[in-house]
């Protein structure tokens, strides 16, 4: 993918960029579900999957310039959302194309990832796009190197049954040959059931429960698996999390 222009310029109180931002935040579940999924494959199934934020050098000064620009190698860990700048600023001096970067989900302008071609999300570049006229937008597209839906069309993500039920039977095999797998704990001080309750895996969920995962274990956050499961309201998550608890 190359961009000619990938760092984007626009009113703050554009009412039609707002709402595409606030409808990027509310699915950005299903972008990351995809995601997490590529955690778990040797060959990833997103060809590209990037999040897009503001930068700015001083937030705190109205007057500062600031920039839309795309991160990729994404990452959620409840709270903020971690990944490598994509694009190299024109006029910003705090950040450079390919620094490590982190920023609150409500900080989130956009979320995009192409699988199998398919395009899903892209809500504020579909706006962009339904403001061009028939010369700008096939150039605009040439240069994502994308097939971009109509304008008015955004794609998004299905969670892949099968390939839930797959991991599912896999972690359960896992268990059956080592039982202290429920147990493991990770990075922060998560569990097995805090990751898969984040990642919105239903089917793993019930496995691990099944096995007497300790749905009140916390980690060094001081959260629950459930606590996870909220951060993007899996509601399926969060009733089987909450039916164990009782």
């Amino acid at each position: 993918m190359t961009h000619s222009n990938p760092v984007t310029y626009h009113l703050g109180d554009d009412p039609q960029m707002l709402r595409a931002s606030k409808a990027a935040r509310e699915s950005f579940r299903h972008f990351f579900n995809c995601v997490s999924q590529d955690f778990n494959r040797i060959v990833p199934a997103c060809e590209l999957s990037c999040v897009k934020v503001p930068f700015c050098d001083d937030f705190s000064d109205p007057d500062s310039d600031l920039e839309h620009m795309w991160v990729e190698q994404v990452d959620f860990d409840g709270i903020n959302v971690t990944g490598v700048l994509l694009n190299a600023p024109n006029k910003l001096r705090s950040v450079s194309e390919g620094d490590d970067v982190e920023f609150p989900l409500p900080q989130l302008d956009d979320w995009l990832c192409v699988i199998d071609g398919v395009v899903y999300g892209g809500f504020t570049v579909q706006v962009i796009r339904s403001r061009m006229d028939a010369v700008e937008r096939p150039r605009h597209d040439e240069a994502w190197e994308l097939d971009f839906p109509p304008p008015e069309t955004v794609n998004i993500p299905e969670t892949c049954d099968a390939f839930e039920n797959m991991i599912a039977s896999v972690l359960a095999q896992q268990i059956a040959a080592d039982p202290a797998t429920v147990d493991e704990v990770f990075d922060g001080g998560r569990t097995l059931l805090h990751m898969v309750s984040l990642f919105g895996r239903g089917p793993s969920v019930k496995v691990l429960l099944e096995n007497n995962a300790n749905v009140h274990a916390t980690c060094d956050r001081g959260w629950t698996a459930l606590d996870y499961a909220r951060s993007l309201d899996w509601t399926e998550v969060m009733q089987l999390l909450q039916q164990a608890a009782r």
